[in-house]
């Protein structure tokens, strides 16, 4: 996947949570997929991929989790992709990169390993802290090698660990300083690898000797993953410059991190943001595309060849996004919440959903292939297929001051407020249950302001047709 990560240790957050984030861009638009909660099981399973051909013997006792899978899942591969589980242990997966040529061809990838499509699968059911994330995956990549380059994310309420794999077994993770936040986007993008501080990295066994006993390493002094593992040297060539450290750049800048240039060879990994972050600035960047720059796609106002020079973040075949974040200012049974957004994330809000829950909502689990406005997946192609041949004469609508953004965020923030002061009041199965008829009921409101926003946009979309004449000028209005 295409995707782009947004990382925020707990206290670079204003309210202390652990945040990842990121969009899952698809090959093609219009993959549909739905948002579900997977029950807690206590008997042994195996786990097919549709992609590898992998089956994977899975342990007993899986925790209740989240996931957003493709719809058709044996045409695409199920392809989890995010979620929260029962432990308030949130996963998102995964980040494509991809390894050099060199380290490829002495660690090839394994065409019948573990690949995205699997991972949140095996993973997400059976682990107990992020650490413990990295670990277990590690584990798995060690006895079936991975199939493609991944980076995943784990958080719960304390860490954030964000683990690479550029080839068929090595691998390292690096934990997230509490006061910073990563933008990542299909490169591989750890840096310095500290093998005395076990606290804040973790690797696969026999990357050193890996590394030394093939000269690997163009660095005397240091081990930097992405010059030892990045495509050619530092992750840096033609494609990376329009399409990756472009996006990098327009994050880090955004949260107010020195990034020189949009073609920079060695941005940062992790930086101290100029702010406490919020959950709206996550969504921002994952909606952006170079908002107010000359390289912004939807801008009527610059250059032809500025607009199109850099891969915007939101692109419109983006299948979900989502933005996982774990409170700490709260009890632990409502703690975790994925806030989602079903895309394109440039026209859509982001949606919350309390993980402590046996399910999400109806519109959100039942997605299927036909479109159907009902289904909020489909619901939120509509907005961004009414608003996006007239963009710059519809904004208003979508940003004004009573836009459909501003209006869903702070419906949203309300909902989660008034869900928040009752939940309180509650633990165990009632918790469970009241959270489950809250996920249902919020979406519900953000769903009826959705269709409201569509007959909106219909009614001022026809405003602007072509097909519109004056008796006073007797010609065609364009």
């Amino acid at each position: 996947m295409a995707c782009t990560t947004v990382l925020v240790g707990k206290k670079a957050n204003i309210a202390g949570s652990t945040i990842i984030a990121r969009n899952c861009d698809a090959e093609v638009c219009n993959v549909p997929v739905k948002f579900v909660v997977v029950p807690a099981k206590s008997e042994k399973q195996t786990f097919h991929s549709y992609v590898t051909g992998l089956d994977i013997p899975l342990p007993e006792n899986a925790l209740r989790y989240q996931m957003a899978p493709f719809v058709d899942y044996k045409i695409h591969g199920q392809f989890g992709e995010c979620g929260i589980n029962s432990k308030n242990v949130a996963m998102s997966a995964t980040e494509s990169l991809y390894g050099n040529p060199q380290v490829l061809g002495l660690d090839p990838l394994v065409s019948n390993g573990i690949g995205e499509d699997a991972l949140l699968s095996i993973v997400l059911p059976f682990i107990h802290s992020a650490r413990d994330g990295v670990q277990y995956l590690g584990k798995l990549i060690e006895k079936y090698g991975s199939h493609e380059g991944n980076g995943i994310a784990f958080s719960d309420k304390d860490e954030v660990w964000y683990m690479e794999i550029p080839t068929g077994h090595y691998w390292v993770a690096e934990k997230l300083d509490d006061d910073k936040a990563a933008v990542i986007a299909n490169q591989v993008s750890l840096q310095d690898i500290d093998f005395d501080d076990s606290s804040r990295f973790m690797w696969a066994p026999g990357i050193r000797e890996f590394v030394e006993e093939n000269h690997l390493n163009p660095d005397p002094n240091e081990f930097n993953f992405r010059h030892i593992f990045g495509h050619i040297f530092g992750t840096s060539n033609s494609r990376d410059r329009c399409y990756n450290t472009p996006r990098v750049w327009f994050g880090q800048r955004y949260l107010g991190h020195l990034a020189f240039s949009p073609t920079s060879n060695d941005l940062d990994f992790s930086f101290k943001p100029d702010r406490k972050l919020k959950r709206e600035d996550v969504g921002y960047i994952l909606s952006s595309h170079y908002n107010e720059t000359i390289y912004d796609p939807l801008a009527d106002n610059t250059p032809k060849d500025d607009r199109t020079k850099f891969r915007p973040i939101s692109i419109a075949r983006c299948a979900e996004s989502h933005i996982l974040e774990i409170r700490n200012n709260v009890p632990a049974g409502m703690a975790g919440i994925a806030w989602l957004n079903f895309a394109p994330t440039a026209f859509n809000p982001y949606v919350p959903f309390y993980a402590n829950a046996n399910g999400t909502a109806p519109e959100y689990e039942n997605t299927t292939d036909a479109y159907d406005s009902n289904e909020a997946y489909w619901l939120s192609r509509t907005v961004a297929a009414l608003i996006q041949p007239s963009y710059n004469e519809m904004k208003s609508l979508l940003n004004g001051l009573d836009g459909f953004l501003p209006t869903a965020d702070q419906l949203t923030n309300h909902l989660v407020h008034q869900t928040d002061l009752e939940a309180e009041k509650l633990s165990g199965q009632k918790l469970i249950q009241y959270l489950t008829k809250a996920n249902a009921a919020n979406a519900q409101k953000v769903l009826d302001l959705t269709h409201k926003t569509v007959g909106n946009l219909v009614k001022h979309e026809l405003t602007l047709s072509r097909l519109s004449f004056s008796i006073n000028t007797d010609r065609l209005q364009n």
